[in-house]
């Protein structure tokens, strides 16, 4: 039990669960209130969301503009697209929330397409809608969908780092491993169709230039080469290309939400709002929260506060965080990972029965 988790919990005794869920919940209901009404301007949700997109879609494509024509470096156009893609990430959470355009559905629909296409390995937001909502009824249940199918309550071998790094060629392959040989094709099928067409192109040119860089490499060793033709070599040029500019930052992005999200969250013994999430915000996760837009830090606030966009949750964080630590919700428990994500810290650290969720 580290410090920030032991100070956190003595704060909370002798109060009901509710009460300090009430707590919580009014105390950064408020805070977001007092912002809206001294900065009028993050009131207006669609014009605060419009003007972020805007500023992400653009920094997307200049940074590939500038890659393409020899500006940058593909070491510098990879993490620069992917801080981008982590607010077209957010965005769409909030859209999924219908934060933003709910009465012009053209406009939301809209928004909702173009982040999927600049995030090509995403599920179908709109699928994802669903589960997302159904996240928030059941979280950190068996019936959590959204969290297991990004590794959460899965102990960590080489499956759920591979989950957390491509969540759909990752669950393809749990599909195969470990559903029941009768389920294998209805849970294939299901995944298929929930990451078409986008994530089944990003795969296949990913693991295409993966595998065809890997043949040049080794044949480079072995001092041989091998005879491509000019039509696959022209070919894995634009791929290259592609694989910079959206496909990469893509993995790097969703690599660390993923390992943030599937840890923040709990899993397997929850039994109420207290003990879906905890705040992650030390600072050796900042690696991974550069590129997930401080998900970590933040997320558990919209876990009691649903209905504020994200970048709310950025600027109340740090009332949030103070009444969430006096009213005991835990912060940097890493004790969680040896746990396989059990809120319980009685829980047995492999706990054989998670394997195969």
């Amino acid at each position: 039990m580290n410090q920030n988790t032991t100070t956190t919990e003595a704060g909370a005794v002798g109060r009901d669960e509710a009460e300090r869920i009430a707590i919580i919940q009014k105390t950064i209901k408020e805070r977001g209130d007092a912002l809206r009404t001294r900065y009028p301007v993050l009131g207006r949700q669609n014009l605060v969301g419009m003007a972020i997109f805007l500023i992400a879609v653009g920094g997307v494509l200049v940074s590939g503009w500038a890659y393409w024509q020899g500006l940058i470096s593909a070491w510098l156009c990879i993490p620069l697209v992917a801080f981008f893609t982590s607010l077209l990430h957010e965005l769409e959470h909030d859209l999924i929330h219908w934060q933003y355009f709910k009465k012009q559905k053209a406009v939301h629909n809209l928004m909702l397409l173009v982040i999927w296409a600049l995030r090509p390995g995403t599920i179908n937001p709109w699928i994802r809608r669903k589960l997302h909502f159904l996240h928030h009824k059941v979280s950190g249940t068996e019936q959590d969908m959204e969290e297991r199918g990004i590794g959460n309550g899965q102990n960590f071998g080489p499956l759920r780092w591979f989950i957390m790094l491509d969540t759909y060629a990752g669950n393809l392959l749990k599909a195969l491993i470990i559903t029941p040989r009768g389920s294998k094709a209805k849970r294939v099928g299901r995944i298929l169709m929930a990451n078409f067409p986008f994530p089944l192109i990003c795969a296949t040119l990913w693991y295409g230039w993966l595998g065809y860089t890997l043949v040049n490499g080794v044949a480079a060793m072995a001092g041989v080469a091998v005879a491509w033709s000019a039509d696959v070599v022209a070919t894995m040029g634009w791929v290259q290309n592609l694989v910079v500019v959206l496909i990469a930052p893509f993995y790097l992005r969703s690599f660390c939400l993923n390992f943030i999200s599937s840890n923040m969250h709990y899993y397997g013994d929850v039994g109420s709002l207290m003990q879906q999430t905890q705040v992650l915000n030390r600072w050796y996760f900042w690696p991974f929260q550069l590129f997930c837009f401080n998900f970590g830090s933040t997320h558990g606030i919209h876990h009691f506060v649903v209905g504020e966009p994200f970048y709310i949750r950025q600027l109340t964080a740090p009332v949030a965080h103070r009444v969430m630590r006096e009213q005991g919700v835990r912060f940097n428990d890493v004790g969680t990972f040896a746990r396989v994500n059990r809120y319980h810290r009685s829980a047995v650290a492999r706990s054989p029965e998670l394997v195969a969720q």
